[in-house]
């Protein structure tokens, strides 16, 4: 059965790698997955939704609701996207204001002003909390301080692949103090909760 199994195998992939377009596909699955080609994905093919409820960039919480309640990998890789998230922008990166390449061509070699960068007024995130998780919805809370909105885009960015590629995202909601089920002050392990330490 083992040898069947085998060599219906190696037909697939023959017939496979002898279509261009097939070819392609494989070629950037391996390229893009390493030796881990023949994992699947374990997101979500479906976007997920976007809203904003009295969202104050100095004081409110990020929820995000999952498909099912998240295993403690998916509470890692979640919270360890949002902590990156967080040390970028306490190192002023999420700063509009100087964007310099961002427009520019990238067939020449770009011209960059360290001067004007310098200059530019500084832009940092003020304070997070852990990220917490009550089943299937999680939330953070945020001081966005003088960081601009370029900061929610790129936390949408990371979790649109984050969604995508490992843990799939229902929905993310910017504001609001009570969404879902959520029961404020419950934090027994026992009844789904779970946290980030950020």
């Amino acid at each position: 059965m083992l040898a069947k199994t085998t060599r219906s195998s190696e037909l697939f992939l023959e017939i496979a790698l002898a279509t261009p377009v097939m070819r392609k596909r494989i070629e950037d699955r391996v390229r893009k997955k390493g030796r881990n080609f023949y994992k699947s994905k374990t997101g979500s093919v479906l976007a997920f939704k976007v809203s904003f409820r009295d969202f104050n960039p100095v004081d409110s919480y990020i929820w995000f609701e999952l498909y099912g309640s998240p295993s403690d990998r998916d509470v890692d890789l979640i919270g360890s996207a949002i902590q990156s998230w967080y040390v970028m922008g306490r190192l002023g990166a999420f700063n509009s204001s100087n964007l310099q390449l961002a427009n520019q061509s990238m067939e020449y070699n770009p011209l960059y002003d360290v001067d004007k960068g310098f200059k530019v007024m500084p832009s940092s995130f003020h304070d997070i909390s852990d990220v917490e998780f009550q089943d299937n919805w999680g939330r953070f809370w945020v001081d966005l301080g003088t960081s601009d909105f370029f900061a929610i885009d790129v936390l949408l960015n990371c979790l649109t692949v984050l969604s995508s590629e490992y843990l799939a995202i229902q929905q993310v909601v910017f504001g609001g103090r009570k969404i879902g089920d959520w029961e404020e002050g419950m934090t027994n392990p026992d009844y789904g909760y779970k946290y980030f330490k950020i």
